[in-house]
């Protein structure tokens, strides 16, 4: 299955492969459409952890140390606080290294997804909650199912994830892992890790509670840009009966997906009522692309059946498309097709716009 999801993606412009030349080493790389599906990870990642945080939590550039006693001071020494931070994950240049760490990662019983992706430049996401020994293992167990709910908010499976026992380490420091589960393996999605000894054992890390003096506590969730990326397809990707045939597609939540919706023309073959319909698709792309709706309009697409631009669209893993044939241009009515159900319901152009954003507004 793993392979056949490589497959899709690479057709699809999610990912790419490249052969190291010397090492015939292949791996993967993020393909163009896989750009605008990071961007979406991203943007998740940064309105769950930092806009939507009961806590308050800053953005650290390079400055953990100097974002950390701003934080501080801001919050006139008192927790909780958070920092987050966007890394970015050094390159390896030299080609022995990259091979024993390939060897390494490939053999590993815990391997991630970023093994897949080697030698790319990579991004760990990070965010570091501080709080009072008190509150910290209670913020823990709760990070934890916070945490699992994300990903399952997201997920087209969302059984597939699972916490795993507590282990404690020698220095103070507890962690768990999320896990994906999948045919072929399990993969470690994100880690948490809580500290309940001080971040640094100075006068900068005093804080109030009342009148007391106490040091922090730190949770720490981390979490790899390629591991979030590879696995998002992963869950997505189905192979679901269609009509009689096997359909393999791509179940993004519409919150993920790199188009938001997709035009599909129906029309009997006749050049002028072809070009009416494809300006009226390119007048609606517009207007949802002025509206922040991701959108894919291939003009061309009218030269296929309706069933086989269904199929490029569903296997790209849009989760909306919009059917104009020649009775749109009479009476202004358009088919909404619904990706995961198959189902299309009829609504005037004149609400279309409207009617998808209210869509796309909740998760």
């Amino acid at each position: 299955m793993f392979n056949s999801i490589i497959a899709l993606s690479e057709k699809h412009g999610l990912l790419r492969k490249f052969v190291f030349p010397r090492m015939k080493i292949e791996q993967l790389k993020v393909g163009p459409v896989g750009y605008l599906l990071l961007h979406q990870l991203r943007n998740e990642w940064f309105n769950h952890m930092i806009i939507n945080k009961e806590t308050s939590v800053f953005i650290s550039d390079n400055d953990f140390e100097g974002t950390f006693q701003f934080a501080k001071r801001l919050c006139l020494d008192r927790l909780p606080f958070g920092i987050a931070e966007i890394i970015q994950n050094k390159r390896i240049s030299n080609e022995n290294l990259i091979l024993e760490h390939y060897v390494e990662r490939m053999n590993s019983n815990d391997i991630d997804f970023e093994a897949y992706f080697g030698n790319e430049d990579s991004l760990t996401l990070k965010c570091t909650i501080f709080t009072t020994p008190t509150n910290s293992v209670p913020f823990f167990h709760q990070w934890q199912r916070d945490r699992r709910i994300w990903w399952r908010k997201f997920s087209a499976s969302p059984g597939r994830y699972s916490v795993t026992d507590i282990k404690t380490e020698t220095n103070n420091t507890q962690t768990v892992q999320i896990r994906a589960n999948y045919p072929w393996k399990s993969h470690i999605v994100e880690t948490l890790a809580l500290h309940t000894g001080p971040k640094y054992v100075s006068e900068a890390d005093k804080f109030k509670d009342g009148k007391k003096t106490i040091p922090s506590s730190s949770i720490i969730s981390t979490i790899h840009l390629n591991t979030l990326f590879m696995n998002t397809i992963c869950d997505a990707y189905d192979e679901s009966e269609y009509k009689g045939n096997k359909r393999a597609l791509l179940r993004f939540h519409r919150k993920l997906a790199p188009y938001s919706i997709s035009f599909a023309i129906a029309s009997g073959g006749v050049a002028a009522i072809v070009q009416e319909l494809n300006d009226l698709a390119l007048h609606l792309t517009e207007q949802f692309r002025t509206n922040h709706l991701s959108t894919l309009f291939l003009p061309r697409s009218s030269k296929l059946s309706l069933e086989a631009q269904w199929r490029q669209y569903d296997e790209m893993g849009i989760p909306y498309n919009v059917v104009l044939n020649e009775r749109t241009l009479k009476d202004g009515l358009v088919h909404l097709r619904n990706r995961d159900t198959t189902l299309k319901e009829q609504v005037h152009v004149s609400e279309l716009v409207a009617y998808v954003e209210q869509l796309f507004k909740n998760y």
